[in-house]
């Protein structure tokens, strides 16, 4: 089966307020299926993403860091 959609959603009003749901959808040759993700579900695939997301803002900062010093120098040179 290959996952054609991932979407995942915090709920602003209802019962689900305050909460992460969302929907997985899976498709092959038989047919397509979609899963209804609840909150529980959902954090599991935080979890799994929270190396990536801190990677990706470590190497942010670590850019805007550099653009502030070059700009930095860049001013003091003027």
């Amino acid at each position: 089966m290959k996952l054609t959609e991932l979407r995942i959603k915090l709920n602003d009003y209802g019962r689900d307020k305050g909460q992460y749901t969302g929907k997985a959808e899976f498709t092959n040759s038989d047919g397509d299926i979609a899963i209804k993700l609840n909150a529980e579900m959902c954090e599991k695939i935080f979890m799994i993403c929270s190396d990536g997301i801190i990677d990706v803002a470590q190497e942010a900062a670590k850019n805007m860091s550099c653009n502030i010093i070059e700009h930095k120098k860049h001013l003091e040179d003027k």
